[in-house]
């Protein structure tokens, strides 16, 4: 019994290891000039209105306001909840010293969140059925989130995050005979909209690793 017990945790953890390993793999991080974040500690807050598909902006604005109020408190501001701003519906990514001077005198405000998704890729459902090494398409995402120094007029944190899935079923290194039953061949992949998230969250996770916080 207890030989039992020393061989299966070892074995448990190889799986979850690998598991974990494929499921991050999923998003990459692909700016890695920014080796630190930014300081939560000082100055107010503004997050603009977030420029994504209409299906996915609710889901996506609840997750970084959850961030940003966690980090912030009552330094943090939503666009849409403060008046009298004279700035832009659109504000563009990557934006020039003279479009960050324009925020400054347009809002008030020492900081300026921009964040920005897309679809790139929609061509699998959630559900496949009998793939294997052979099997095409592919669902891809991804977002962008950039703060702005109002103050001094620069790009403090700029991060794009890509999310992947794709109908390709890698053979595995113990793979066995392949079953002809429905059941055993049923993939389960993440839609267009999840990877978005996933790839919100995976800034947000970068963002708060690098960062100076209360």
């Amino acid at each position: 019994m207890t030989r039992k017990k020393i061989i299966s945790i070892p074995i448990l953890a190889i799986v979850l290891l690998l598991f974990a390993s494929c499921k991050s793999n999923t998003y990459v991080l692909t700016n890695i000039d920014y080796k630190t974040g930014v300081d939560f500690t000082n100055g107010k807050w503004l997050l603009n209105q977030l420029d994504s598909p209409g299906y996915n902006s609710e889901r996506l604005t609840n997750e970084a306001a959850t961030f940003f109020k966690d980090n912030l408190k009552d330094r943090y501001f939503y666009r849409e909840d403060v008046s009298n701003l004279l700035i832009p519906y659109k504000i563009p990514l990557n934006p020039s010293k003279q479009k960050l001077q324009e925020l400054k005198i347009g809002t008030g405000f020492d900081y300026f969140i921009n964040i920005s998704s897309k679809k790139n890729k929609d061509e699998i459902g959630i559900i496949g059925l009998y793939e294997d090494e052979y099997s095409t398409g592919a669902n891809q995402s991804e977002v962008t989130l950039e703060i702005y120094d109002l103050n001094s007029q620069e790009i403090i944190y700029s991060q794009r995050a890509i999310g992947k899935e794709s109908a390709k079923k890698e053979k595995s290194v113990w793979e066995t005979q392949k079953s002809n039953k429905l059941i055993d061949n049923i993939s389960f992949h993440r839609s267009s909209s999840t990877l978005m998230t996933g790839s919100l969250k995976k800034i947000l996770k970068d963002l708060q690793k690098k960062s100076i916080q209360n």
